[in-house]
This record gives C-alpha cells, structure tokens and sequence, in this order.
C-alpha cells in the first residue's frame, strides 16, 4: 500500500508511511480570496477524515471553493432521495459522542450491512450521476469512522469485519485526512483527552485505503484546498 503525507510548509510534499461557476471563498486567517485551481475539473469523490475539531468542515467549504465546476456535500452515508448538498450545514448538528464499550455484537453487525448497502445505493443513484456531470463530491468521513470510532457507530463487532466491509464500498479519488497537534485540536473540541487524541490521529493516518494523503491542518483553508486538488 502507497501512503503519503503533505507537509504544507515548502513546495514538495514528504512520503512517509502512509498509502494512497466558482464560488468565492475568502481565506478566515488572510482574507485573501483564491482564483480558480488550475488541478482537477472533472468529477470525482473526496473524503475528508481527521479527529473533531482538525477542520474538516471547514476544508469542506473550501474545496468547494476552489473547484472549477459544482459540488456536493455529505455527512457519514450520501442521501439516497433528494439531491446532495451545496456545502456542509452552517450549523451542524450536537455531536453525539463516542458512544460506549459494549453492545450487541449482531445488531452492529447488521447496522453495518445496512449502510454498506445505503451506501451504494446511494453512490448509484446520486454521487455515480454527479461525478459524471463534473462535480466534485465531498464526503465527510464516509463510513471510515467504523474503523477509528467504531462505538460511536454503535458498532461491536470485530475490527477485521468492519475493515472487510469497507473495501465493498466504492472507492474515493482521494482520502484527504486532516492532521493537527493534539493540543490545537483539543482546544476546538474537548471531549477526549490529549492521549485519546493522538490515538485517533494514529488511527486515521494508518487508515487500510490505497488514496490517503495527509495534510498539516494547521495550514490556511485555501492552502490546503490547493494542495489537495493538486493530488486529484
């Protein structure tokens, strides 16, 4: 497995262990406003991975931003009726949780064949369609979390189960996980411990995918937005 990793400080990015109309968007830390990426202008599916907290919303909008052609937004499972959103809700929903050790071992089981299926179901019907018409799909961790964050899925089951559905599902242009010291993420988002943090992003960057390239999010949005349509 090819596995790569984007420092945003010079120009080349650094390999290390790990596999492989526009909008305006105006930069929240330099006020500048980006012209169009000059990278990808066809369709295709991105997901963005990373602990709560790293950006990925953020990113989210601004890939949006720099991609030369329409975008769509999901969360988890891409909807299977309606059509995808624009952008990430401006205000999300209550986080929910880790969720807790301990449950049913079938049931989650079976939750995970459910969304295995929703989810391509729902590649099939709207994500498949938009990437043909040039748009850019940006999933918010997909179903990734059931390998970092199982229980917060109400997952507990074995892990080599969950690895195993997940290589049924279709695979995304690019996995782009988002990557900061854990004190930094910590301070957006307190509900796990500085240990518990750096567990997660061991985990995210170690994740069994053959597109993963991870960025420092403490770079600008737009920055980081460039870089990744570079790789695509």
């Amino acid at each position: 497995m090819r596995r790569r990793s984007c420092q945003l400080v010079g120009r080349r990015p650094v390999t290390n262990l790990l596999r492989r109309a526009p909008v305006t968007y105006s930069d929240p830390v330099t006020g500048t406003k980006p012209g169009p990426v000059a990278g990808v202008n066809r369709g295709a599916l991105v997901i963005l991975v990373g602990p709560d907290g790293v950006g990925k919303t953020t990113i989210a909008r601004a890939l949006g931003a720099a991609y030369r052609g329409p975008s769509g937004y999901f969360h988890f499972v891409p909807p299977i009726v309606g059509p995808l959103s624009a952008e990430p809700p401006l205000n999300a929903a209550p986080h929910a949780g880790k969720g807790r050790p301990g449950g049913s071992r079938l049931l989650g089981c079976l939750r995970l064949l459910r969304n295995v299926a929703r989810f391509w179901l729902a590649y099939a019907i709207q994500v498949r369609p938009a990437m043909a018409k040039g748009m850019l799909v940006i999933g918010d961790r997909g179903m990734f979390g059931y390998l970092v964050q199982p229980h917060a899925l109400k997952f507990h089951g074995p892990a080599w189960f969950a690895r195993r559905m997940l290589r049924l599902l279709p695979p995304p242009a690019l996995v782009v996980n988002l990557a900061a010291p854990p004190h930094i993420v910590r301070a957006r988002k307190q509900e796990l411990t500085l240990e518990q943090i750096a567990r997660e992003l061991r985990d995210w960057r170690e994740l069994p995918t053959t597109r993963l390239v991870t960025f420092d999010a403490t770079a600008t949005p737009a920055e980081i937005a460039r870089r990744v349509m570079l790789e695509l």
